[in-house]
């Protein structure tokens, strides 16, 4: 049967406006008085659990980025006290600025959720342009599980040929996949984990505007959330940036030249410790406000099931079979219980 779509979402004249989806903003500014280092602007959408992933890569940028005048935006659905501290407190550490700004999520509610555990506040990243206009023409979104871990210089000065939006394709055997799914006629799919963004570019093409419109569309259109509706909107009108700029699966394929690692997928660095990144992400935390985590091994409940998957797959690709045999021994026990609860 074919898939009939329909884009049904209009919008007031107004409704492109700054109020229509800040509600209140903390501004930590610690940069140095006078400081005349080139502005770096970085950009966050986060819930309250990942403002600690967040932090984390906002102190590789900084670490890797000394002669740059960092300020981190970090766009939220909620600030916890506790939270708010800890950026505070990250931004005095760092001589650096971030500026939470708490979103009203009422305009963003008619967007999909198409995995339960997942959160609106991924729609964040198509308003970033609109809230970022006073104070830059240029930023990069991260995602809060996205480690820098070079100098930035090249992004900020890259050249995107007109485009609004620069990213990475995905991993080329998804591309034929999700392009297909969404009927993308230039056969083309990025990935939004690392965007660098023009922000004039952007306003002038409407890219918020167009990303609304696919507002009340049933969830069946998608295959994700957000990157699946940019994709739609630029159709490959973005410009593609070198694979050194996301490098995929926590950096399993990268090289000396890259700019972020990225863990896509389910085996993230604060779950366990397999290679020399995700230690380097054990050592950034170490230097944020966040607790340090001691354990280099999944934790044994049966929510964490999936990392002993991983934890497993790992140790026999070093050619530890006794590793991956316990790996798997923890996977099939601690699935049998968790599924036993559902």
């Amino acid at each position: 049967m074919k898939r009939k779509f329909h884009i049904v979402k209009t919008f007031a004249p107004d409704f492109f406006r700054t109020d229509t989806f800040l509600l209140d903003v903390k501004d930590f500014d610690f940069l140095p008085s006078g400081d005349t280092r080139p502005p770096c602007h970085i950009a966050y959408n986060v819930n309250p659990p990942f403002f600690r992933m967040m932090g984390v890569s906002v102190v590789s940028v900084v670490q890797n980025n000394p002669d740059l005048a960092v300020t981190a935006h970090i766009l939220t659905d909620e600030a916890t006290q506790d939270n708010l501290e800890k950026v505070k407190e990250l931004a005095r550490r760092l001589r650096c600025r971030c500026r939470v700004c708490l979103l009203d999520m009422k305009p963003f509610q008619d967007f999909h959720i198409k995995v339960e555990r997942f959160s609106r506040i991924t729609y964040g990243r198509m308003v970033m342009p609109l809230l970022l206009q006073p104070y830059t023409d240029r930023f990069i979104y991260i995602d809060a599980d996205a480690m820098n871990v070079a100098s930035l210089k090249p992004l900020l000065l890259l050249d995107l040929h007109g485009a609004a939006m620069g990213a990475c394709s995905e991993v080329p055997h998804e591309v034929p996949r999700r392009a297909g799914y969404l009927k993308l006629k230039s056969g083309k799919y990025f990935n939004d984990g690392i965007m660098v963004v023009d922000v004039p570019a952007w306003l002038a093409q409407h890219i918020t505007e167009r990303a609304f419109a696919y507002q009340k569309e049933p969830k069946t259109r998608f295959l994700g959330q957000s990157q699946d509706i940019l994709n739609l909107v630029f159709d490959g009108s973005n410009y593609f940036l070198p694979k050194r700029c996301n490098e995929y699966g926590g950096g399993k394929a990268a090289d000396d030249s890259a700019l972020f690692i990225h863990w896509t997928g389910r085996r993230k660095p604060w779950q366990m410790v397999l290679t020399r990144y995700d230690a380097l992400w054990r050592h950034y935390l170490d230097l944020s406000p966040w607790d340090s985590l001691a354990n280099t091994a999944p934790v044994r409940t049966p929510e964490n099931y999936h990392d002993f998957k991983e934890w497993g797959l790992f140790q026999r690709s070093q050619g530890n079979y006794a590793g991956f045999l316990q790996g798997m021994f923890w996977y099939s026990v601690l699935r049998i219980i968790y599924k036993s609860r559902l």
